[in-house]
């Protein structure tokens, strides 16, 4: 057993709360790039142009990428033979790192306690959402997803029955975009998780939205409706910010799971060009 401590995990995560805060992934800005130079809106290159030097200017000037900081996701992948040292504090450590970390860097607190009566700010972004899962990679990896109120606002979840063909999805997924994505700062990354349960497709739909620009599907299928739904969405020309041109959204990744034969869920999440997230892997000392 190779142990982690609790204090090397908080240092950690201080990082990459700031990594994600204040640096657009170079994916990100590589779609971006790509998408300013086939635009032939002038206003749409105008504003794709706004956005990348708001990705240049953000890290230099110690400026949050978007004023709303976002809900703090962390995930822990937890490799053979890892074990966390004090876990049973885990998550009360988690907490005030988050807060210390958007408390030190400026950041906007915008988590309240209570959802619907007395709606008090918790003052520190907490309670962050954890999640842990096993690994069959060495060592600890820690993952930091930063999701503002606009796309989470822009969540969707669909029970379908078992007989929906693959086009029915791409027409959904079409149409939820049109009838959403300009709450949500496009140019989006669109999020799919199909299959699992009601709960477990909205976690894939968060997973998928998060994942990797340069990352296709492994499954030919699932990698060609990914491209079919982008294509779908772009010629609809809703564009940057939703003032028209090429491209509304940057890709479309979709993640799947087996499901019960009797479901069909489909979840959808919508993540705006803002896109932040971070992670990074811990060995212990006397691993190789």
């Amino acid at each position: 057993m190779k142990s982690i401590k609790l204090t090397t995990i908080a240092k950690e995560l201080a990082k990459l709360i700031v990594e994600a805060s204040f640096n657009l992934p170079a994916d990100i800005i590589s779609a971006l790039i790509k998408a300013r130079e086939i635009e032939t809106s002038p206003t749409a290159v105008k504003i794709l142009d706004c956005i990348l030097e708001n990705a240049r200017l953000a890290p230099v000037e110690k400026l949050p990428l978007c004023q709303d900081c976002g809900r703090v996701y962390i995930n822990l992948a937890i490799g053979p033979g890892i074990c966390i040292e004090q876990s049973q504090l885990l998550e009360a450590k988690v907490n005030d790192e988050v807060a210390k970390a958007y408390q030190q860097n400026y950041l906007r607190k915008s988590i309240v306690d209570d959802p619907l009566f007395e709606r008090k700010n918790t003052q520190g972004n907490t309670p962050a959402l954890l999640s842990m899962e096993p690994s069959s990679q060495p060592g600890l990896t820690i993952e930091v997803n930063l999701k503002g109120g606009g796309s989470e606002n822009c969540s969707y979840l669909f029970m379908l029955n078992p007989s929906t063909r693959p086009q029915d999805i791409v027409k959904l997924a079409t149409r939820t975009v049109r009838e959403n994505v300009t709450k949500c700062c496009p140019p989006v990354i669109i999020g799919l998780g199909i299959g699992s349960g009601a709960s477990g497709a909205a976690v894939l739909a968060r997973k998928a939205s998060f994942r990797n620009l340069n990352k296709r599907n492994a499954h030919p299928q699932y990698r060609r409706m990914e491209q079919e739904i982008l294509e779908a969405v772009n010629s609809l020309g809703i564009g940057p910010q939703g003032l028209g041109g090429k491209t509304t959204a940057l890709a479309c990744n979709i993640e799947y799971a087996p499901c019960h034969m009797a479901t069909l869920p489909v979840a959808l999440f919508l993540g705006c060009h803002s896109l932040r997230r971070a992670s990074s892997n811990i060995s212990p000392p006397h691993m190789s």
